[in-house]
C-alpha cells in the first residue's frame, strides 16, 4: 500500500489539469510530492533513491514550468526520471557487492546471484519501456500526455508488477517457501 502512495500527486496532478490547467497542476504537483516526501521522511527518516530523484525532478522541472511557462519541462519528467533510475539500475551491478533490486527486496526474497542479476535487468528495462513510451507520447500525442501519465503509467508499473510477482512466485523467492516448478 505504502508504494502506492507514490501515484497520489499524480492522481492530485490529473484532476487539478483536468479542473484548472497545467499550470495549476504543476503547482498542485509541487505541493503535493513535497508534502508526501516530507511526511514519508518523517515517519521513516529515509527516503528511497527514486523517491530523491522524483522529488528533485518534480521542483526543478515544475518551477521551470511554471517561471518559462512552458509546460515542456513538465512533459519530459517522466521520461528523464525512467532514464535515470534505468542508469541507477544498470549502475548498481557494477557499484558494490549486491545489485541495486536485491538491496532494496533482499530481506524478504531469496534469490541465486544470477536470478537476481535478471530482476535487476528487467527493471532497467521496465524503466527504458516507461521513458520511451512517455517520449512517444510527448513527441506524437501531446494532446494525450497527461491522461498517459497517469492511466499509462499506472497501467504499465501495475502489469509489470504483477509479471515480476509471477515470476518471483516460480523462483520460490519469498523467504520459507519453495520454488513453483
Amino acid at each position: 500500500m505504502k508504494a502506492w502512495l507514490d501515484f497520489l500527486p499524480l492522481v492530485l496532478f490529473f484532476v487539478a489539469y483536468k479542473v484548472a490547467g497545467v499550470y495549476t497542476a504543476a503547482a498542485v504537483l509541487m505541493v503535493s510530492v513535497t508534502l508526501l516526501y516530507a511526511f514519508i521522511w518523517w515517519q521513516e527518516r529515509r527516503l528511497q533513491t527514486s523517491q530523491w530523484i522524483t522529488l528533485v525532478a518534480t521542483v526543478v522541472l515544475g518551477s521551470l514550468t511554471l517561471v518559462m511557462h512552458d509546460e515542456a519541462f513538465l512533459q519530459w519528467k517522466a521520461p528523464a526520471v525512467n532514464v535515470l533510475l534505468a542508469l541507477i539500475f544498470a549502475g548498481s551491478s557494477f557499484i558494490g557487492e549486491k545489485p541495486l533490486i536485491e538491496r532494496l527486496m533482499g530481506q524478504a526474497l531469496q534469490l541465486s546471484r544470477s536470478k537476481w542479476q535478471q530482476l535487476n535487468s528487467a527493471w532497467v528495462i521496465f524503466f527504458l519501456l516507461c521513458a520511451a513510451a512517455n517520449a512517444y507520447v510527448v513527441l506524437y500525442h501531446s494532446e494525450w500526455w497527461v491522461d498517459f501519465k497517469l492511466f499509462g503509467s499506472l497501467g504499465m508499473t501495475f502489469a509489470f508488477i504483477i509479471a515480476q510477482g509471477i515470476w518471483l512466485t516460480r523462483q520460490g523467492a519469498l523467504k520459507d517457501s519453495p520454488p513453483t516448478h
